[in-house]
């Protein structure tokens, strides 16, 4: 879309004042400035995409008390939120953007004054950060738990960005992580970590109070995943035959959420995978896409606290159970 000019922006949000707060009707807006009712519609939609117009519904999400407690008693998890689907949804963006929402408003609820947070990467990461909202302002501290993605990455949701936009919406501070994901030379992998400005994060990194992460599974296809540019299909397939079936933070895991006996495992810049099991609370967010055998490794490796998910994921979680 071509750059706008404040003219044309200051005329796209007159036509959303007119419709969305004066309740007027497209043609009689249309009427008024001469326009088509095209062109009123597609002001309307331009102020979408601008951040022009935004909508907040005051009024919650409907959660599945029922399928939580169930989660929490099967699973020994310190909490558990679903997101109830109300009309068989299918659409795996509506899925991650309403878990998003709830992950939102929970740690909005959850995190106060002197917390520090470490936060992963990914698209529902991406619908979390986004949908933050916070009802008041908050000393808190969030780190990047891993290094850089690829070059190609999606910017939006790589996890500098997002750790950058988290601190912002809080008003906190962020610390980041100087230093790829992933490093192939062990010698290169050493030296990184000697530097001092990266020894110190990873000193805060082990210090947090809270993760929050996504869950991957390995054997599904998507393009902008973590591993993006990293991870050959050829590397993949090896992985899944060794007994890979998801990771989260970087590190893959088997289907007890044991990390896999793998060098890929070895040469992530980021919080290891024994101190990730040593943070106090580690909140998981995944959904959308069926990610029940990875999520379903987490939980029988003890490696989350709670998880924020789908109703469909959390009853399939409760149908495989916790054997």
């Amino acid at each position: 879309m071509r750059q706008m000019d404040e003219e044309e922006l200051a005329l796209i949000a007159e036509v959303a004042r007119m419709y969305y707060i004066e309740g007027m009707s497209q043609l009689d807006i249309a009427n008024i400035l001469f326009f088509s009712k095209a062109k009123v519609s597609r002001a309307l939609r331009i102020a979408q995409e601008k951040n022009i117009v935004e909508f907040q519904i005051n009024y919650p999400l409907k959660r599945s008390i029922k399928l939580e407690t169930k989660l929490k008693r099967e699973f020994g998890l310190k909490e558990a939120l679903v997101v109830s689907d109300l009309y068989d949804n299918h659409s795996t963006e509506i899925s991650i953007k309403r878990i998003g929402e709830m992950a939102a408003n929970y740690l909005d609820e959850t995190l106060k004054d002197g917390d520090s947070i470490g936060l992963a990467w990914g698209r529902t990461m991406y619908q979390a950060v986004r949908q933050l909202k916070p009802s008041s302002p908050r000393r808190i501290q969030v780190l990047q738990l891993m290094g850089n993605s690829m070059e190609d990455y999606n910017m939006d949701i790589d996890v500098t960005t997002l750790t950058e936009r988290m601190a912002q919406a809080f008003q906190g501070t962020a610390v980041r992580l100087y230093a790829p994901m992933y490093v192939n030379s062990d010698i290169v992998r050493k030296e990184l970590l000697r530097e001092p400005i990266i020894r110190k994060t990873m000193d805060k990194i082990r210090a947090v109070d809270y993760a929050l992460t996504g869950i991957a599974d390995v054997s599904l296809e998507y393009p902008k995943s973590t591993w993006a540019g990293y991870l050959t299909e050829h590397k993949k397939q090896e992985l899944i035959r060794k007994g890979a079936v998801g990771y989260l933070c970087g590190y893959f895991v088997d289907k007890n959420g044991n990390k896999l006996s793998d060098p890929i495992n070895d040469k992530i810049i980021g919080i290891s995978f024994e101190d990730l099991k040593k943070v106090p609370y580690v909140i998981a967010v995944a959904g959308g896409l069926d990610k029940t055998n990875s999520i379903l490794a987490a939980l029988r490796g003890k490696l989350i606290h709670c998880l924020i998910t789908d109703s469909r994921i959390a009853k399939k979680l409760l149908e495989v159970g916790g054997s």
